[in-house]
C-alpha cells in the first residue's frame, strides 16, 4: 500500500452529541475532495469605480501606447480560438449584452460588432467609437477559455472628456481608441485572468490584484503589474 493511501486525517466534528465518540478517519484523497471547493473560492471582488480604475492605469506607461496615425491603421484581427460571441456586462449600469460578431465563415457581423460598440460606449458622455475587432478577438478567447459566463466590463472607450476627469490623467490611453478594455471574469481571479491573457499573446496584459481587474489592449504583446490598491476619491467633477 502506498503512503498516500495508507495516510489518513482526522475529522473533528464539533458540538458532537457524543463526547467520548472517537474522531472519525477520512483518507486524504476523501478530505481534498471535499474540501477542494473552498481552495478554488475566489476572494469577493471590491468595489472599484471607472474613475479609480483610471487612476491606477494613469501614472504606468506600460498601459499607455499611442501610434501616429493609428485611426486609420487599425490592429488587424486575429482569430483566438473564440467562437465568435461575446457576452458583457457594465459594471455602472448592470447592461448585458451578448452578440454574435463573427459568422461561421470568418467574416466579421456588422450587426454584432455594432451591438458591442453600443455597450462598450464612454460612461460620461455616451459616444461610440469602432472598437478594435482584435481585442474582441481577446476577450472572446478569455470568456470561452472560462466556460463561456460572460465579462464584466469596467472600463471600455473613453472620450477624451472622461479621461479629463482625473487630474493629470495620460492623453496616450489605448481606451481612446477604442483598443483597450478593464474587465473582470466571473467566479476567477485576475490572476488566473492576466495568466491565460498572456498566453494568447495578443496584446497588452496588465494586472490589478488590488483593484481585482485585468486592463486588455490591442496594442503589442506587452505584460505589467500595479501592486497597488485603489484610493477613495471624491465626487468627480461636474460635467
Amino acid at each position: 500500500m502506498s503512503r498516500l493511501a495508507a495516510f489518513t486525517l482526522l475529522a473533528f466534528l464539533p458540538f458532537s452529541a457524543d463526547a467520548d465518540a472517537a474522531p472519525k478517519e477520512i483518507s486524504a484523497s476523501e478530505f481534498m475532495e471535499n474540501f477542494s471547493s473552498l481552495l478554488e473560492t475566489a476572494p469577493s471582488v471590491p468595489e472599484v469605480t471607472e474613475i479609480e480604475v483610471i487612476e491606477l492605469e494613469e501614472g504606468d506607461p506600460q498601459t499607455f501606447i499611442f501610434i501616429r496615425g493609428s485611426k486609420a491603421h487599425p490592429p488587424k484581427p486575429v482569430n483566438l480560438g473564440g467562437d465568435g460571441r461575446l457576452a458583457l456586462t457594465r459594471r455602472d449600469t448592470g447592461e448585458r449584452m451578448d452578440a454574435a460578431y463573427r459568422r461561421a465563415d470568418g467574416t466579421y457581423n456588422q450587426a454584432g460588432l455594432a451591438a458591442i460598440n453600443r455597450l462598450m460606449r464612454c460612461s460620461l458622455t455616451g459616444k461610440e467609437t469602432e472598437v478594435s475587432v482584435k481585442l474582441l478577438e481577446i476577450l472572446d478567447a478569455i470568456e470561452d477559455n472560462f466556460g463561456k459566463r460572460g465579462l464584466t466590463l469596467l472600463s471600455g472607450y473613453r472620450t477624451p472628456r472622461l479621461n479629463g476627469r482625473v487630474p493629470g490623467a495620460a492623453r496616450r490611453s489605448l481606451h481612446m481608441l477604442g483598443w483597450a478594455a478593464d474587465i473582470m471574469v466571473p467566479g476567477r481571479t485576475p490572476a488566473e485572468t492576466s495568466a491565460f491573457a498572456r498566453k494568447l499573446k495578443g496584446g497588452g496584459v496588465g494586472y490589478y490584484p488590488d483593484a481585482a481587474f485585468t486592463h486588455l489592449d490591442a496594442g503589442r504583446a506587452r505584460y505589467w503589474v500595479v501592486r497597488r490598491a485603489a484610493k477613495p476619491r471624491a465626487a468627480a467633477p461636474g460635467k
